[in-house]
């Protein structure tokens, strides 16, 4: 396995095959004839003959992996699968095969396009897989990520990919996983334990994202929809105020006119809409 990290810096190792030809030494000009019989020497040295490297097989669905949050973080990964009725952090759903005109002869893994075109490929198989509405799906801390098989075996042919499915418990700590994921987010026992909570109060320092089966202090009740996918950004009159009417209302209506209520509303900023976000997010101060 390469050594690939698809980080900040999108570092990966090259691969790099080195082929040595060896031949035999042609006939010594001493060599000497008897009768009809000649002898000659030559060297004994083998001759190497090149191999091309065999392409990984497609990776097998319904499996499970115990990752760790830095294994998520590279272009490859050959971690060994483990029985899913023990403790595991990834389930592997589907696998999907780049298109030709992105994966060809000579193209790299790290490429932008093969990338973008890998993550696209698993979020179009997350979606029905696991169920549930886009406002369920943007409150609960269940994701998918992907891998490639490394350099070499990409360069072979091997063009598939593996998609996981993951949970951030916390920051950069993968949550244990459930043995089945299909149709999970239409159980509401699975959303509740992996719902959007924070450890503080959200869009402050003391802000940390956690699921909701762990302690925490605010819990997002609502993803409240901005704006379209191809609108403009409408601006922090919507974002922030209108955005934070509607949730006022909804903490309203959830505890009852006479009751207490401490809430916080979190939006896109121009950055954020820009990189396709198009929720803000309404919090309710509470422990449960």
């Amino acid at each position: 396995m390469t050594d690939s990290v698809a980080g900040t810096a999108r570092l990966i190792c090259a691969v790099a095959i080195v082929l040595a030809l060896l031949s035999g030494c042609s006939p010594s000009p001493s060599a000497t004839a008897t009768s009809d019989t000649q002898t000659s020497t030559s060297s004994n040295q083998p001759t190497t003959t090149p191999t091309t490297p065999e392409p990984s097989p497609p990776p097998d669905t319904g499996t499970c992996r115990d990752l760790n949050f830095g294994d998520i973080n590279r272009y490859s990964n050959t971690t060994a699968t483990t029985p899913c009725q023990r403790p595991h952090t990834a389930y592997t759903f589907a696998a999907t095969t780049l298109p030709k005109d992105i994966a060809f002869e000579g193209v790299a893994i790290k490429n932008d396009a093969v990338q973008q075109a890998a993550a696209d490929s698993c979020r179009a198989k997350f979606t029905p897989y696991v169920g549930g509405d886009a406002a369920t799906r943007a409150l609960v801390r269940l994701t998918v990520t992907y891998f490639l098989p490394d350099q070499r075996s990409f360069d072979a042919g091997a063009h598939w990919v593996r998609c996981d499915i993951i949970a951030l418990q916390a920051e950069k700590i993968l949550a244990e996983l459930p043995s089945k994921l299909r149709g999970a987010l239409d159980n509401q026992g699975i959303v509740d334990d992996f719902a959007l909570c924070s450890g503080g109060e959200p869009g402050t320092a003391a802000s940390v994202m956690v699921t909701c089966n762990q302690p925490h202090a605010y819990r997002a009740v609502a993803a409240l929809r901005l704006g379209g996918t191809q609108e403009a950004y409408p601006g922090e009159a919507v974002t922030l105020d209108d955005g934070r009417r509607r949730c006022e209302d909804l903490i309203k209506a959830d505890v009852g006119a006479d009751g207490g209520y401490t809430f916080s509303w979190t939006y896109p900023t121009a950055v954020d809409w820009q990189a396709g976000q198009r929720f803000g997010y309404c919090w309710n101060k509470t422990t449960r």
